[in-house]
């Protein structure tokens, strides 16, 4: 069921505890959320027009996070991801960023309201221009 009105956000997560979390921190932004734990899952519902997707990087299936952001910008070149994952290493942003901007957030429980405030931020500069 599509809610009219209200922003759509995907938030591409296997880990279930993660979900629960996410949905609790962003049911005040929009009752218009979408989980999948796959990239495959994702980028097969683009056509619902996501204004935010938060996407892990390790995720199950056959695609990663890169893999589906890699998906997500050929198809939506627009859609404002931010990269909500544990993944650490030196490199990480960087490789993510030679496939296009995006935001990143270390996932920890500290975290959360920082996510909450950054989806807010986009789906609120979204109304200003008119989206």
């Amino acid at each position: 069921m599509e809610l009219t009105g209200q922003p759509v956000i995907f938030v591409v997560e296997d880990n279930l505890m993660y979900q629960n979390l996410i949905a609790k921190e962003l049911e005040s932004i929009s009752h218009n959320i979408h989980f999948y734990t796959t990239g495959e899952a994702c980028v097969s519902e683009l056509d619902k027009q996501p204004s935010v997707i938060v996407l892990d990087y390790n995720l199950e299936g056959q695609m990663n996070g890169l893999d589906t952001l890699r998906q997500v910008r050929h198809i939506n070149q627009h859609v404002y991801v931010i990269l909500f994952s544990s993944q650490k290493g030196l490199n990480t942003k960087e490789i993510f960023l030679q496939d296009g901007n995006f935001d990143f957030l270390e996932k920890n429980n500290l975290s959360l309201r920082a996510l909450q405030q950054k989806v807010n931020g986009v789906i609120t500069s979204d109304k200003s221009v008119g989206n």
